[in-house]
């Protein structure tokens, strides 16, 4: 994962989560690294919508296609 001008990583790996902070409060966590964990601001009023959301976001980000790959 990078992050400002596009050629600084922030970390090797991530994990991404869709937890439910408050009822009908879906947030995105990301976990870099397994070491440092971020809950997204953005609320959601369903997992699938939070689900969906993210999905289309990742699948937009360029090298998307090989990530996806890799993962299949």
């Amino acid at each position: 994962m990078r992050a400002g001008r596009g050629d600084e990583p922030i970390a090797e790996s991530a994990r991404f989560k869709v937890i439910e902070v408050a009822p009908g409060d879906w947030r995105v966590q990301m976990i870099f690294d397994h070491a440092v964990e971020v809950a997204g601001d953005e609320s959601f009023p369903t997992r699938e919508q939070a689900v969906e959301t993210i999905i289309d976001r990742l699948e937009s980000c360029p090298g998307w296609d090989e990530v996806s790959e890799r993962i299949q």
